[in-house]
């Protein structure tokens, strides 16, 4: 029998794969990329884990990998903990990566650290303490993968991937649950309806998207120790950056 739990994470896949159809290409180059810059990843630090999606890939690719997994949304935690309850290789934290010291206390000398349409929610100045934190966790010659809403500089060009998607949601989502249907629904369930002021509270300094080009990504990226930096795929304003720690 399908837990409420188990439900909750599979309709998180599918809105989320209505939200961005190239997911599993993203996630599929991700790994890619970690492996063939620092070879097969040991350890692995998921920024902005959710419910796990991109942790559970990790280990379908690297099964011998130990994954660090990193949240401040509770509901998502929550799945999240309960999916690897039982998986010793999965360590799951509660951590607000918008505090200045938010790397404090977790493992150094990690092989990988990757993340998936999040940093886009970050405000610039908060952006630049992430990256200093990734600069301090990864072992030289480690692997920072970010796949991200990352704008196009030219603006007609911009305005048209914009419009794309755009069409691309208007369709998708005219009969199906997008990401703020998901929540309305898991909040509705007693079981976690205490947790929708919660979530607001830690997201209380976020006020949408806030998106930095690629030249940003990449400019800060070196200035934090990354010697090498740039974007390996590319559809409309969406892109893998990949940086190398020197």
């Amino acid at each position: 029998m399908t837990t409420q739990r188990e439900e909750l994470r599979s309709s998180w896949e599918r809105q989320q794969a209505g939200h961005e159809p190239d997911r599993e290409l993203r996630f599929q180059l991700i790994l890619d990329y970690v492996e063939a810059l620092a070879g097969p990843p040991r350890r692995v630090l998921d920024l902005c884990c959710g419910p796990g999606s991109l942790t559970r890939r990790v280990l379908d690719r690297f099964p011998d990998s130990e994954v660090v997994a990193v949240d401040i949304d509770p509901l998502l935690l929550d799945l999240a903990r309960d999916d690897f309850a039982d998986d010793d290789r999965v360590t799951v934290v509660e951590r607000q990566l918008a505090a200045p010291d938010w790397d404090r206390g977790l493992p150094t000398g990690f092989d990988a650290v990757v993340t998936a349409t999040a940093m886009h929610w970050f405000p610039a100045d908060a952006l630049a303490g992430v990256y200093g934190g990734v600069a301090r966790v990864l072992r030289s010659g480690g692997v920072f993968a970010n796949a991200d809403h990352v704008p196009i500089a030219e603006p007609v060009l911009r305005a048209a991937a914009d419009r794309l998607h755009a069409e691309h949601l208007r369709i998708t989502f005219a009969e199906a649950e997008d990401c703020d249907g998901w929540y309305e629904r898991a909040y509705g369930d007693p079981s976690y309806a205490g947790l929708r002021a919660e979530r607001e509270k830690v997201f209380a300094h976020w006020d949408g998207d806030l998106l930095q080009r690629e030249g940003w990504h990449v400019d800060l990226l070196r200035r934090n120790g990354f010697e090498r930096a740039g974007a390996m795929w590319r559809r409309g304003n969406d892109a893998l950056v990949v940086a190398i720690r020197a």
